[in-house]
Parts: C-alpha cells; sequence; structure tokens
C-alpha cells in the first residue's frame, strides 16, 4: 500500500484535508445555529419595541396634539382672567 515516501505523504494530506472539511462542515453549522438565535432575538426586539412604540410614543403623540390645540384657549383664558383682576383693582 504504502511503497514510497511519497505514497505516505499524499495520505497524510488526504487525512488532513479530510480533517479540514469535517471541521469547516461543523464550524458552518454551528455558524447557521448562532444566526438563527440572533436572528429570534431581533425578531423579539422589534417586537418589544413595537410594543413600547404602541404604548408609550403613541399615546405621548396624541396628548401633544391635544395640548398644541389646546394651547390658544387655555392661555386666551389666561388673559382675560388676568384683565378681569386688573379691573377688579382698577376699582378698588
Amino acid at each position: 500500500m504504502f511503497a514510497t515516501s511519497g505514497d505516505i505523504l499524499n495520505m497524510a494530506l488526504a487525512i488532513g484535508f479530510l480533517v479540514l472539511v469535517i471541521f469547516l462542515s461543523i464550524l458552518i453549522f454551528y455558524f447557521i445555529l448562532v444566526l438563527r438565535d440572533v436572528s429570534k432575538i431581533v425578531d423579539d426586539v422589534e417586537d418589544i419595541t413595537e410594543r413600547f412604540r404602541a404604548t408609550i410614543i403613541e399615546p405621548l403623540r396624541a396628548v401633544d396634539f391635544l395640548v398644541e390645540k389646546v394651547k390658544p384657549y387655555v392661555e386666551m383664558v389666561l388673559e382675560q382672567r388676568g384683565k378681569s383682576k386688573k379691573s377688579v383693582k382698577k376699582s378698588k
């Protein structure tokens, strides 16, 4: 089977190549598993951020919108109260 030292070298190279291929296959398999786990984590984070946006950000935007719409009326009422207090002070 092994007639010369060249045959032994070729067999060693073949075995080394086979071990390298097996190692790379296992490495790729674990890399795929890690990417799958990362994908699940990203999906969970997207879900959490969507719930956060729906429960925190959207109501704050609605309150901000209402405050902007009501602000002129509140300022008008405060001005009228200020004017009425000034007229009461002048009449005394």
